[in-house]
């Protein structure tokens, strides 16, 4: 799979972003180590071939579909209006943010 590391580099930044996922998260659901992921997206590492098959499966599964082979010129994305619904809750929740970026609460607006 070492011919085409960029397209898989970039394929996989894609599809992890249109889930809302952290490289930890789809480490998680691939069953690989998080600095296989980081490895893969900075082509430290060539994505292995079970890697990339397992990527493809688990976007499909969150309807999220790449096409890595109908163009040498372009990578392309759908993302169905269910995984976008999903990125977006997962975007919104203050819970998935690190400490230093979600938004203090005053005191007063505690319940």
């Amino acid at each position: 799979m070492s011919e085409n590391p960029v397209r898989f580099a970039v394929a996989m930044r894609m599809g992890r972003a249109a889930l809302g996922l952290n490289q930890q998260e789809f480490a998680d659901l691939l069953d690989v180590s998080k600095s296989t992921i980081a490895r893969t997206e900075t082509l430290e590492m060539a994505m292995r071939a079970d890697t990339l098959m397992a990527m493809l499966r688990v976007l499909r599964e969150r309807g999220v579909e790449i096409d890595l082979l109908g163009d040498d010129e372009r990578i392309s994305i759908n993302v169905n209006a269910s995984a976008l619904q999903q990125a977006l809750a997962r975007l919104e929740d203050e819970e998935q943010r690190r400490s230093d970026r979600r938004k203090s609460r005053s005191p007063s607006s505690k319940s």
